[in-house]
């Protein structure tokens, strides 16, 4: 302690010799040492910074006295003044860093009131604002000037000593009454005998109750969080989860709110490069408004501007597509199997009769019998071609135990294995008819940006546009293939939803319980909502160093946890009919979208469409099955064809041909041979026909 107040001893002996002392200035009475020394005890605080200004001067000696009481007291001094710009810069980038590190810092300034005034307007200016930071000023002479308490704002923490008469000091606080702004109330004096701690009343006993005092809250047409009606420059606010929340809260704290339309439509964000916001978080930032409700999500680049109280929604991002549309239905008959399956359904037809005749004729080859090995694989061709088909069979090719066997199997696995599994999933995708492959995945929607033409819009000024903005992978690949795009960002998630209705390929992003409630709005059957992609948390937005922040953040808590927040939520979709019969519609001045380019967007319009359930079967659904019967008729014509040139061709031989020609009979059998075998593929090929698409001719 004697090695810090040396310290202290030589730094001021060395800046002392740049002090003008042929001025004149003002001497703190030594009285004021012991109020000093006693007030910063009753803060409490953890160290105490003394600026001295330009127009005040103390003695070394007093100086020393009063740092060597503090550090007596166990509160660190820091001294600093204000007697070069360089000097003043150093003590606002002190004042910065405890800004950025959350650490409390308690100064005591010392100067003439015009100084003091100065002073208080410059910490203004560069937002050096904050609960952790106290500003202790030493007002010497007269009342606190206007000008001085004009300099203030609510989330500064400004307190005033005065010097009244002898022996007698007041401290004054701008934080002691909830409803009255730019006013310095007397909350504790000082003198010998009587003086009372803490010095300062604490926030929570202050501002537990506003009394009456009104709040001025920007607005947002957002549902299910706000629903707005736009009445030339008045709004008016017919519900909403976010209404609700700030009429709990109203009613707890003893204070009225009136709506008002802010400037810009959008939540905003963060101009880069600035570091300044726009939109109402940019109302916020600039102290212009209190605060705002209206699922406001957390983001770190809004933590640089503002602060955030107690969450109020946990939520997660998600994106919004059309619902996927029905496959062909002419295509239905063969949409069973996936198209890897019937080439080896097609192979096992043609293997399985030959395998079956290969069995039944293999015993011929060693026991040297006479057999029509031709017929024979004709009947077992149509054989298997039948119970494939699930036709009545005809005779059996064989009697033979082999035979029985193997035609066994192969009509286990004709009928119940690929008949009866093909007949269900046929029946299936009558009932409910197929459709496309939804988009459920950032991947599967980038895939379809770049291959299908699909456009994805969000809310402009709003959390998602800066994920896609400033992320990488996905995010980054999603927010390039967007720049190809007229629309990019719409005014709400209601205008994006609107034009996924009307558009099929568009898909919007934003937070999913306000997607799912639109969802329900306009019809969930003509929507899907993909799987969450990550969570973000809402809450009630405030200036940055709001004294009430902590009175919010407690009755925040106590909804939460006793589960009101969630009632109040689930209430709006209950109550979703009416709420939606009060949703304000789009107009086409309202619908009027910026992109990136400055060009304007197109009028959506709303889609009237039914509920969508179940659909008995019709002829459409089968309309395969008559294109099927279609092809079998073109190929039996095309058959016939080819056999009646055929024969034609064999009428019209000339007979000389036919005389020059003397066969001996070995070509003579071959001709029968093959004629007869010829004869058998065409009857074979008529019998598949008939069996399977009726009678032809």
């Amino acid at each position: 302690m004697f090695a810090l107040l040396l310290f202290f001893l030589r730094l001021n002996s060395v800046r002392s010799s740049f002090i003008d002392y042929s001025r004149h200035v003002e001497k703190l009475p030594k009285k004021s040492f012991n109020a000093i020394v006693d007030i910063a005890v009753g803060l409490p605080t953890k160290s105490l910074t003394i600026v001295r200004g330009k127009s005040f001067d103390i003695r070394d000696v007093d100086e020393y006295q009063m740092i060597y009481s503090l550090c007596q007291n166990q509160i660190p001094v820091i001294n600093m003044d204000f007697l070069t710009n360089d000097s003043k810069l150093e003590y606002f980038k002190y004042q910065r860093n405890g800004l950025d590190t959350s650490e409390e810092r308690t100064s005591l300034i010392l100067c003439e009131p015009q100084e003091c005034e100065i002073i208080i307007t410059e910490l203004t200016e560069i937002n050096l604002i904050h609960r952790s930071m106290l500003y202790i000023f030493y007002w010497q002479h007269g009342s606190v000037s206007k000008k001085f308490r004009d300099g203030m704002k609510e989330a500064m923490r400004v307190a005033v000593i005065t010097n009244p008469r002898w022996n007698v000091y007041r401290i004054y606080y701008n934080q002691a009454t909830p409803n009255k702004l730019n006013h310095l109330s007397l909350v504790n004096w000082w003198s010998t005998k009587l003086y009372k701690k803490p010095v300062l009343p604490p926030a929570e006993k202050v501002y537990g109750n506003f009394h009456g005092r009104v709040f001025h809250v920007p607005v947002l047409h957002a549902p299910p969080w706000h629903f707005v009606k736009y009445q030339n420059k008045s709004v008016n606010v017919t519900g909403g989860r976010d209404d609700k929340l700030l009429a709990l809260l109203a009613n707890k704290l003893n204070f009225k709110y009136k709506y008002y339309d802010p400037p810009e439509r959008s939540q905003g964000s963060m101009i880069s490069g600035n570091g300044t916001f726009k939109g109402v978080l940019g109302l916020i930032w600039k102290r212009q408004a209190d605060f705002f409700l209206g699922d406001v999500t957390i983001t770190w680049e809004r933590l640089q501007g503002m602060e955030f109280s107690f969450l109020t929604l946990a939520d997660s991002a998600a994106f919004l597509t059309h619902a996927p549309a029905k496959l062909s239905e002419t295509l239905v008959i063969i949409r069973p199997f996936h198209w890897q399956v019937w080439p080896f359904a097609g192979a096992t037809l043609l293997v399985v009769g030959p395998a079956l005749w290969f069995v039944i004729a293999a015993p011929t080859f060693w026991q040297q019998r006479k057999q029509d090995l031709v017929k024979l694989l004709d009947e077992c061709c149509w054989f298997t071609t039948t119970l494939f088909l699930r036709q009545p069979p005809n005779k059996e090719p064989s009697r033979t135990h082999k035979a029985r066997l193997v035609s066994i199997l192969i009509s286990l696995g004709a009928t119940y294995v690929i008949g009866d599994m093909y007949s269900a999933n046929l029946t299936s995708l009558m009932a409910r008819p197929a459709k496309e492959q939804p988009i459920g995945t950032l991947e599967v929607l980038e895939d379809a940006m770049r291959k299908k033409d699909y456009e994805l819009v969000v809310e402009k000024h709003s959390s998602s546009l800066t994920i896609l903005q400033n992320g990488t992978g996905v995010y980054g690949s999603l927010a390039r293939l967007m720049k190809r795009q007229k629309i990019q960002r719409v005014r709400s998630i209601e205008v994006g939803v609107r034009m996924v209705l009307s558009r099929r390929r568009v898909a919007v992003l934003g937070g999913r319980e306000t997607l799912y409630y639109d969802t329900e709005r306009f019809g969930s059957h003509n929507f899907h909502l993909s799987e969450k992609l990550y969570t973000r948390y809402s809450a009630i937005a405030l200036q940055i160093g709001c004294p009430y922040l902590e009175t919010f953040n407690n009755v925040v808590m106590t909804l939460f946890e006793a589960g009101i927040l969630n009632k109040i939520t689930t209430d709006e979709y209950r109550n979703l009919p009416e709420a939606s019969r009060r949703s304000q519609k789009v107009t086409e001045s309202e619908n009027k979208e910026s992109s990136d380019g400055g060009e304007n967007g197109v009028t959506s319009q709303m889609q009237t469409e039914s509920t969508i359930g179940l659909e008995p079967v019709s002829l459409t659904m089968l309309r395969g099955a008559f294109c099927l019967l279609g092809v079998g008729y073109l190929l039996a014509a095309l058959v016939l064809g080819i056999e009646v040139s055929v024969h034609r061709r064999r009428m019209i031989t000339p007979t000389s041909i036919i005389e020059k020609a003397t066969p001996t009979p070995r070509m003579k059998r071959i001709k029968r041979h093959l004629r007869r075998h010829f004869r058998g593929l065409i009857r074979v090929f008529h019998r598949f026909i008939d069996n399977a698409l009726g009678p032809v001719y």
